[in-house]
């Protein structure tokens, strides 16, 4: 039997691949449907619950060519009742890992790269840059604003999907065309958002402040949406940006939400970055070796006084009032507080000296702090401010040797 079924209309031959030969075929034969697009997409995915799960499922089946599945959790037995990629014997295991292991079981033409950690701190924003849709499959309010604010950044279209019990929502955000997930946000989801940063003591898990009980029904019904308006954005079709649908189980109905721009949004006062790579590793530098490596593009443009500002608050120093001691730290507050507050010698409280810029200078005592220690992941895009002709700027600069060692699995 040939591999080709042959249509014959008044333009010519049409050629259909055979159903026994091609898992696309049924796929094909929707007029507007380019599998060769969907093979050679980019697609994140922030989240492997129950949500991410369908969302995955659905985009393998489709044959979407490279995924980035992003989660800091393990697999628990709770997921099971929600999850379709997961057993009873992966507890314990990491989510991204099992998932992307039956994600490659379901559909060996998808190639699969993962993260395992947090996407609001630990994520290299260079993965934005490589990717042409984000899915988010979220259950909380600063996950979805750290990822709102980057693919503004960067320009980058993204989904976003929310359960609770028999209802959810899927929305999408286009930059450029109209409202964001920041325009829709309240004083209130504001106040939620910023508890992670008043209150070091919460572990990751009980920051999940938006998490819902779900069902795998209401799941299957929002992944779906989502990945259909992903489908959509990766054919060049109209999407309803800066809009979203609202379905109600109990009432079997549905809703179209539209979204206005504010004014105020911070994720629309970033103008899109201008990003200058350089061939280096996060792993390899220095504050003093970075400082060198851009110090040429910055005297290039007439740039002064430059200063790195890092993703997170930086403890420089503590001081112990005690002991009259200053030691060093030059380490993420989040990392270091509350437990590396006390004195060492004394048993205690110290003071912290808490920096939001770090001078890049020569004479810096930071010079030998390595990056990492700073907090900076692979793929990092790393902000820096410098005066031209007296004027504040921001500069660019990505990490990208790291790309190779992040996206391994894409090149398999």
């Amino acid at each position: 039997m040939s591999d080709l079924v042959e249509l014959t209309d008044g333009d010519g031959v049409i050629e259909i691949s055979a159903p026994s030969a091609d898992r696309y075929a049924s796929l094909k034969l929707i007029d507007w449907w380019d599998h060769a697009k969907l093979r050679r997409a980019k697609v994140m995915v922030v989240g492997a619950g129950a949500l991410g799960n369908e969302v995955l499922k659905n985009l393998a089946l489709l044959g979407v060519g490279y995924l980035f599945l992003v989660d800091f959790d393990t697999v628990e037995a709770s997921n099971l009742s929600r999850s379709v990629l997961y057993r009873a014997e992966d507890a314990g295991k990491r989510k991204v890992e099992v998932a992307a292991a039956r994600l490659r079981e379901i559909n060996p033409d998808v190639r699969v790269a993962t993260f395992h950690g947090d996407v609001t701190q630990a994520l290299g924003q260079g993965i934005y840059r490589r990717v042409d849709v984000v899915i988010g499959c979220l259950d909380n309010r600063a996950a979805r604003l750290a990822v709102n604010r980057a693919c503004w950044r960067y320009g980058v279209p993204w989904i976003d999907g929310a359960l609770d019990v028999l209802m959810g929502i899927a929305r999408v955000f286009v930059p450029g065309q109209g409202a964001c997930y920041e325009c829709t946000m309240t004083e209130a989801d504001y106040d939620l958002v910023n508890v992670r940063y008043r209150c070091p003591l919460l572990r990751p898990d009980e920051l999940q402040e938006g998490r819902q009980p779900t069902t795998p029904t209401s799941a299957s019904l929002v992944a779906a949406w989502q990945v259909q308006e992903a489908v959509k954005l990766l054919h060049g079709l109209p999407v309803p940006a800066g809009k979203g649908i609202y379905i109600n189980g109990h009432t079997y109905s549905t809703s179209l939400l539209a979204y206005t721009e504010r004014a105020d949004c911070f994720s629309h006062a970033q103008a899109r970055a201008v990003v200058t790579e350089l061939p280096l590793r996060a792993a390899d530098l220095t504050v003093g070796a970075f400082c060198d490596a851009i110090a040429p593009i910055l005297a290039a443009e007439g740039a002064e006084n430059a200063a790195l500002l890092p993703e997170q608050e930086i403890i420089s120093h503590f001081y112990c009032l005690a002991c009259d001691a200053r030691t060093p730290a030059y380490r993420p507050y989040d990392e270091v507080m509350p437990d590396g507050a006390a004195c060492p010698t004394c048993n205690m409280p110290r003071l912290p000296s808490i920096l939001s810029r770090l001078p890049l200078s020569a004479d810096s005592p930071a010079t030998n702090v390595p990056l990492v220690q700073l907090g900076v992941p692979p793929l990092a895009v790393l902000q820096v401010a410098a005066r031209v002709q007296g004027v504040e700027c921001i500069f660019w600069f990505e990490l990208s040797a790291d790309a190779q060692s992040c996206l391994a699995a894409w090149s398999e």
